[in-house]
């Protein structure tokens, strides 16, 4: 039994500055920003060969390193005279185009000729060295102007104007990266309409900068702009609103420090434009933290910058804008006093999102938006998760953990992944902390690879699907007790126990009305599982007894249907029942009904 190794890459980034280190990915490409940092980008080429390189916002094709031009006059007598000719300036320049990203460069350095081509038979020649990438050349020219407009464009090397008119509406790209020194360094990014979008500086906190229309890494714009041109605006609305992260659903929105805008091309949803400014909108006046938001279908779910609590972010019908609801309001004991320091969102197969408290802490919070089911969990382990993050391997969700420990005397920090939700025999099961799963051709009694636990007297296992508690780990080791002999199919690791109870029972007994403050029993309870280990029942933690299995149950088959059982005749001023498991075997709970006696 043994472990992965880890690969290491090295980072730009010390370690105290990852809590506050935004992203976003794209393919094999995550974006990275910080308040302290250029914009970064993390490129993975093979599974073993991950780089990082500062993000330079320059087009990805260079212009013609020169351009020359020669002008041509039919009638060099009346030129040297005079006559009828009146030549004027005309400045060029050429930009290479790269028609398979649709990137334009800048403009070539530039060049004058001096000429009148308004006579028949002048014309200016120009000729520049071929680009690296580029499928053709756009020709630029400027008539005693400063301003450039475009005349035309070849897959040649040369281009003749015999009098072309520019046009002003086009011009060549001007080189643009505005985050090229310390204090311009953005904080946070996302993607989207095909833009990367970066905000919140030290010198611009409410600031914003899109990058040009699908060319992330390009900040270039023209005079006249144009609508796929890179764009900046700041969100101006009485206070600082320090754009804290952003996000996109069907539209951008700028989660700041004191509220939520919506930022769009007009202000009903239209693309963002280059050519003219963004219309903000406030949507909700709670600000967010520095925690990058989770979208979750069309919902966003995010921790504001005051106050101890989680928001939900969607879209109301009855006000046609976004309403933002507390969903930790039935469970507030959970967050009280308390932050969110690292959280995702498992999607498939159950759509739950993972939270990690700042005091390590692991929240589960179960979302099911259709069939408006949601509520907060709290899962406690032996150790402190500090971090985690959800990949989809085989399709589902794996959350994967940081979780420290002190194993041993030890402090030890390891990076975890819960085990997948399918299994097709009980064997192959694993309902333990900090595990280790394998299979072996020929059972054994001894297994090793156990090192991360050395010294743990606690250890539990499930040994061919019967399971084992109370092992110690000598040596990496774990021998099995004489009452297992041996086993093929094993996991060890750390026991945790499930304990569940539910809400008082609330009811109005017609002529004696709410139950409420009378005393009351669960006579009988009714469960309802799927594929679950042994569990106990009771009217509460200190009066638990086995849940009895049903008489067509095959012997040591799992729990599967609808259990019956009668609770302990005690009286209370409530009625709950408690559920508890503390083998390492499965457990899930469909349903609980209790059949109640009140005031007897």
């Amino acid at each position: 039994m043994g472990a992965s190794l880890v690969y290491h890459a090295g980072s730009p980034y010390n370690g105290v500055d990852l809590a506050d280190l935004d992203y976003e990915q794209t393919a094999d490409t995550l974006y990275l920003a910080h308040l302290n940092y250029p914009p970064t980008k993390l490129v993975r080429s093979d599974n073993a060969s991950w780089s990082f390189a500062t993000v330079t916002f320059v087009p990805g094709i260079s212009p013609p390193s020169s351009t020359t031009v020669a002008a041509t006059i039919a009638d060099e007598d009346a030129a040297d005279s005079g006559l009828n000719y009146f030549p004027e300036t005309a400045v060029y320049c050429v930009t290479a185009v790269d028609d398979n990203t649709t990137e334009e460069s800048i403009g070539s350095p530039p060049v004058s000729a001096y000429n009148d081509l308004t006579l028949k038979r002048n014309y200016n020649t120009l000729s520049w060295p071929a680009a690296s990438g580029a499928t053709r050349y756009n020709v630029y020219k400027a008539n005693n102007t400063q301003f450039y407009g475009y005349i035309g464009t070849t897959t040649q090397l040369s281009f003749i104007d015999d009098n072309i008119g520019p046009a002003y509406d086009q011009a060549p790209p001007v080189a643009n990266n505005p985050f090229a020194i310390a204090g311009n360094y953005p904080s946070t990014v996302t993607l989207f309409q095909q833009r990367s979008i970066w905000a919140r500086s030290t010198n611009v906190p409410h600031g914003i900068w899109t990058s040009k229309s699908a060319l992330i890494e390009n900040m270039d714009y023209s005079r006249p702009l144009r609508a796929d041109d890179a764009m900046s605006f700041a969100i101006m609305a009485g206070q600082v609103n320090s754009v804290n992260q952003l996000t996109s659903t069907t539209t951008l929105l700028a989660l700041t420090s004191n509220n939520v805008f919506k930022i769009d091309g007009d202000g009903n949803g239209a693309p963002l434009d280059g050519a003219s400014p963004p219309v903000i909108q406030r949507e909700v006046g709670r600000g967010s933290s520095r925690l990058p938001p989770l979208v979750v279908d069309n919902v966003v779910f995010y921790v504001p910058s005051l106050g101890s609590s989680i928001r939900s972010l969607g879209y109301d019908f009855t006000m046609d804008g976004l309403r933002a609801n507390d969903i930790t309001i039935f469970s507030p004991h959970f967050f009280l006093g308390h932050t969110i320091v690292s959280w995702c969102y498992s999607q498939e197969p159950c759509s739950l999102i993972w939270a990690a408290r700042d005091d390590g802490v692991l929240l589960c919070f179960t979302w099911e938006q259709e069939q408006n089911v949601w509520g907060w969990t709290e899962c406690q382990t032996d150790g402190l998760v500090q971090s985690v993050c959800s990949i989809t391997e085989d399709g589902e969700d794996r959350v994967y953990l940081i979780v420290q420990r002190t194993i041993n005397g030890q402090t030890y920090r390891f990076v975890e992944r819960m085990v997948s939700h399918f299994w097709d025999t009980l064997a192959e099961s694993c309902f333990l902390d900090c595990a280790v799963s394998a299979s072996f051709a020929t059972p054994q009694s001894t297994f090793t690879g156990l090192w991360h636990l050395e010294g743990a007297t606690n250890v539990a296992g499930l040994v061919d699907g019967v399971p084992v508690t109370g092992l110690t780990v000598t040596n990496g080791s774990v021998t099995l007790p004489a009452s297992i002999d041996s086993g093929s199919v094993v996991s060890f690791g750390l026991p945790y126990s499930v304990d569940i109870e539910t809400l008082p029972l609330r009811i109005n007994v017609p002529g004696e009305g709410s139950n409420i403050g009378k005393i009351q029993n669960p006579t009988k309870s009714v469960f309802t599982l799927s594929q679950t280990g042994p569990i106990n029942a009771g009217i509460g933690y200190t009066d638990l007894f086995p849940v009895p299995p049903r008489m067509t149950d095959p012997p040591n088959a799992l729990f599967d249907g609808v259990y019956l059982m009668s609770m302990d005749n005690k009286v209370r001023d409530e009625c709950t029942v408690w559920i508890n498991q503390t083998a390492p075997m499965p457990f899930t709970l469909l349903g609980v009904a209790v059949d109640p006696v009140i005031g007897g």
